[in-house]
């Protein structure tokens, strides 16, 4: 027992009980930036996940709006070609009767 007394002895042993504190306190600190850094760079990569989903939805919105203008011209294009198709069949029963 007398010589783990020895061996805590506060006084004799005092710098290196100080230099592990401060090697101690460094590692929590070292530790508390690596957390700290971790959850930066996870905000940052959400940030840019919103931003790349963001792009993607008005990418999406913008199609759907073109594809809406598109599906208008279609319809156009649909109604005049049966009336093209009418005047035509109209033509024929003219030209060679019913």
């Amino acid at each position: 027992m007398k010589q783990w007394k020895e061996k805590l002895d506060w006084e004799r042993n005092r710098p290196f009980y100080l230099i592990m504190a401060v090697l101690l306190a460094m590692v929590v600190y070292q530790q508390f930036l690596i957390t700290d850094l971790q959850e930066r760079m996870m905000n940052i990569e959400s940030s840019s996940y919103d931003d790349q989903l963001n792009d993607i939805r008005w990418e999406a919105e913008t199609a759907l709006s073109e594809n809406r203008e598109q599906e208008k011209d279609i319809l156009q294009l649909q109604k005049h070609s049966a009336t093209q198709n009418w005047r035509l069949m109209e033509m024929e029963w003219d030209t060679y009767g019913k």
